[in-house]
């Protein structure tokens, strides 16, 4: 085992000969000098098979290979903490720390933290490209003391460095209060920080949007199962547009509405992929009448999710959304003004990517009758990917509509200025390479039929994976028509599996 190997460059005086159950020779190579990443759980589950027999001086032995590893290897690039470790030495004073850890590039902090390790860390890696801070419960009782250090220790580290461009901050408890120290230290990084990901963070009502926008070069921004933003209806004076903003991520974010918009309205122009999944809207509470309490209710701007969009950013490439029936609505209208879109995946709010089965269980049938040949119409030529993970009803005469109109001469918008668009007729071929209806169950022969009557040429992969109205003989059809490019329903997979049993 590698452990034995590194074991064995251990100087004799350093480890007793009796700790070591198998005595070996010295290995012709300092493995430690070639290590770049210091995972700190990966080490210690290592170690945890070598030293079963020798569990009463595993700390002793371990402590030694950590400073072995820090004293021999040239540079590391990447150290990962991780939930727990077996002392709680600070590594970054150990000797060699100061040359091995200069070079960092990726540090991720995630679990207990030894106090004064962050603040460490900034005093020996000024270059480091990506930090991720998972704050999770100290190790140490005074638990506010220690909080408070790693907060202070975190900002210090951002400020010192020299090219940060990624950042992940993250409260798995929702009690930690970022310090406003923490996202003024991001300013500090404006000229390179790139991409800013909140996760699981109570903003105790004070979201840093002003730090954002002194970010100029900010490029991603991902806010996932936050809340408390605070009141963002007070901001009223005027503030300057993300630039460089080309893809945001609201997932289960509980955003109030007007910051929503606000932060769409800032990326405008530049807005290129959107990712909007879970509860993207923060819940209001209404008075009960029938009791001395709150109710909670969803926020009825909801229903207005796609329309920031349709207004102010028309070089959107990528559009995902867990959308639900009203929403839906505003489809053909977003379509109309992303005339760039490349990608667009709608998702039933009950969606579950690993379950099929779940997940058509308990999706909502929605009716689009009056909807589909309209959305077939607005669908922009550029468009590739064309995905519903939604159980839609409707008829043949839609669907054939539907696809008709995809294929149809297709109007594009130029833009002549930036108040004014104008709508001009010019035949331009689908370029549609992805198809996916894999939820509806109201798919039949009769739809299939359709295809043939309104090929599309262009046409790779076709997802019917839900379909229940289908035979045998006509899914057979169209996999003549089609070739291998179309997904096996899921009533010929069942049948498949009882034949091979």
């Amino acid at each position: 085992m590698l452990i034995n190997t590194y074991v064995s460059r251990l100087k004799t005086e350093e480890i007793p000969g009796e700790l070591v159950p198998i005595q070996n020779e010295i290995s012709t190579f300092n493995y430690a000098t070639f290590l770049r990443v210091f995972d700190c759980e990966k080490i210690l589950l290592a170690f945890h098979y070598w030293a079963i027999s020798i569990s009463s001086f595993r700390l002793f032995i371990f402590k030694l290979l950590i400073q072995h590893f820090i004293a021999n290897s040239p540079k590391f690039d990447r150290i990962d903490f991780k939930k727990s470790m077996l002392f709680s030495d600070n590594i970054f004073l150990f000797p060699g720390a100061r040359r091995s850890f200069s070079k960092l590039r990726n540090c991720n902090f995630f679990g207990e933290y030894t106090k004064g390790l962050i603040d460490s860390c900034a005093s020996v890696a000024k270059d480091i490209r990506y930090i991720s801070f998972r704050c999770l419960e100290p190790q140490h009782p005074n638990v506010n003391n220690v909080n408070d250090d790693s907060m202070d220790g975190l900002a210090r580290l951002i400020r010192s460095q020299r090219q940060l461009k990624k950042i992940l901050l993250s409260d798995g408890r929702y009690n930690t209060i970022f310090k406003n120290e923490i996202f003024e230290s991001l300013t500090t990084q404006s000229d390179t920080l790139t991409v800013i990901k909140f996760l699981s963070i109570n903003f105790h009502e004070n979201f840093p949007l002003k730090h954002l926008l002194i970010c100029k070069n900010l490029k991603v921004l991902k806010i996932v199962n936050c809340k408390n933003y605070g009141n963002c209806s007070k901001i009223t004076e005027k503030l300057q547009q993300f630039h460089q903003l080309k893809a945001i991520t609201f997932s289960s974010s509980r955003l109030p509405f007007e910051l929503y918009r606000k932060l769409i309205s800032l990326a405008g122009y530049s807005l290129q992929t959107v990712v909007l999944m879970g509860k993207v809207f923060a819940e209001i509470p209404l008075p009960n009448s029938f009791a001395n309490n709150l109710q909670v209710t969803s926020n009825p701007s909801s229903n207005s999710m796609l329309e920031p969009f349709i207004e102010m950013c028309p070089n959107i490439r990528q559009f995902l959304a867990c959308v639900n029936e009203s929403q839906i609505v505003y489809l053909p209208s977003l379509l109309r003004s992303c005339r760039n879109l490349k990608r667009i995946s709608l998702y039933d709010p009950k969606y579950q990517s690993r379950s099929f089965y779940s997940s058509i269980r308990d999706m909502q049938t929605i009716n689009v009758e009056n909807l589909l040949a309209e959305i077939g119409r607005a669908i922009p030529p550029s468009l590739i990917k064309f995905n519903i993970n939604m159980n839609w009803k409707f008829s043949v005469e839609v669907f054939g509509s539907f696809l008709q109109n995809l294929g149809d001469t297709s109007s594009t918008t130029a833009i002549l200025s930036k108040d004014t668009r104008k709508d001009m007729r010019v035949t331009r071929t689908t370029q549609l390479q992805r198809l996916s209806f894999q939820f509806c169950t109201c798919m039949t022969d009769e739809h299939l039929e359709m295809f043939y009557m309104y090929p599309i040429k262009s046409l790779s992969i076709l997802k019917i994976r839900g379909a229940e109205g289908i035979s045998e003989d006509g899914f057979r059809k169209l996999v003549d028509f089609f070739g291998d490019c179309v997904g096996v329903p899921q009533k010929f997979r069942k049948q498949r599996n009882t034949s091979r049993d």
